[in-house]
């Protein structure tokens, strides 16, 4: 059964995963974002695309989320999971914040690793248009709109959704957040503004990352596509994926691209990133033959890239390109200890999006 409520030009459809809830955002031009209220987790994120021997669009899916409530209640491979308020791994569970030991266990069950954070297995709340700033910000990002146009003109519609972090409820983690995340979608992108608060009494430890596996339509695996990532560094990690302390985690090199992802495995994180006049950072997946493919923005933060090569299923046939705001165990890096902390009171904003790039004209 699904419902629609009809929010200024777009309609917000409510349908179900199994027994979970989720929400689909519906754009005039039969751009269809669904998302999963357990986790905000995106489902499904479809638009037109233009082939290269064809004059007309078809609506196809571009990234690649879960398909069954087991699936995602499992969290198998954390498809497009928000990692909150920790990205990627805290290193044996334990870290040390203003002079106090924690330890957080794994998060979801049957992980043997402290991961991804809290956020993407909490269920999260649809914010009514008037309310979608967080509590005392005055809505100055214009969180929660209903739609209008984006930055560059084009028509969108938004959908916001909420939860907290309670440290009475989270064991190794007694801190207070708030949180929002709003989609903005337009016929050919979506943009992701994602604002937390610290309501506690306490400066906290906290850093975000987004987990989405993207695909390109006509390739059933990656192998033939080519990754551009603009970064000046990528990151040295030990046997264990962790990030080598302080300056030996970086190394120097040119921006990443054209890299030809046949025979290419990554499980790797670029950084110092190199943003265009706009200030975003781009990061592309391309079909080198027509020029077609996607591009993740941010403003800030680090690039995690995983071709999927350890995936019991799907392996290889998308690509997870991980916008983060710093580097895996951050909570155990000096480097990073001020990049972390949240200050009582203070609200923090990260920003990114994908979007379609076209292909080649003939």
């Amino acid at each position: 059964m699904t419902s629609a409520t009809v929010c200024s030009n777009a309609y917000i459809v409510e349908g179900s995963l199994g027994a979970l809830p989720t929400v689909a955002l519906v754009h005039p031009s039969g751009a269809e974002l669904v998302v999963a209220l357990r986790g905000a987790t995106v489902l499904a994120w479809r638009a037109p695309w233009s082939r290269p021997s064809s004059t007309s669009r078809d609506v196809v899916d571009l990234l690649d989320g879960y398909a069954t409530e087991q699936a995602l209640l499992a969290q198998d491979a954390t498809r497009s999971g928000l990692m909150f308020p920790f990205a990627n791994r805290i290193a044996g569970g334990s870290y040390v914040f203003d002079g106090v030991a924690h330890h957080v266990p794994p998060v979801a069950p049957g992980e043997t690793q402290t991961m991804h954070g809290f956020a993407r297995v909490l269920d999260w709340e649809i914010v009514p248009e008037d309310e979608g700033a967080l509590r005392g910000t005055g809505g100055t990002d214009g969180t929660g709109a209903p739609g209008g146009t984006n930055r560059t003109g084009e028509e969108s519609v938004a959908l916001t959704l909420a939860t907290e972090i309670r440290g009475t409820d989270l064991a190794g983690y007694p801190f207070d957040l708030e949180t929002r995340i709003r989609f903005e979608l337009t016929e050919r992108t979506l943009d992701v503004t994602w604002s937390y608060r610290n309501v506690g009494r306490d400066a906290a430890p906290v850093t975000a990352g987004w987990h989405p596996y993207l695909r390109i339509p006509g390739h059933d695996t990656i192998d033939g596509l080519e990754l551009h990532v603009p970064a000046r560094a990528t990151v040295a990690t030990d046997a264990s994926l962790l990030p080598l302390d302080g300056e030996a985690a970086r190394v120097v090199r040119d921006a990443v691209g054209p890299v030809a992802l046949a025979g290419t495995c990554l499980d790797t994180a670029f950084t110092d990133l190199v943003t265009d006049a706009d200030g975003r950072a781009r990061t592309r997946v391309l079909d080198p033959s027509t020029g077609a493919g996607l591009e993740l923005w941010q403003e800030r933060g680090n690039m995690h890239v995983y071709t999927g090569d350890g995936l019991d299923e799907r392996a290889r046939a998308s690509i997870a390109l991980e916008p983060v705001e710093s580097l895996t165990n951050a909570y155990n890096r000096e480097d990073c200890a001020q990049d972390v902390r949240l200050a009582p009171g203070e609200e923090r904003v990260f920003r990114f999006g994908v979007g379609i790039v076209a292909p080649h004209r003939s």
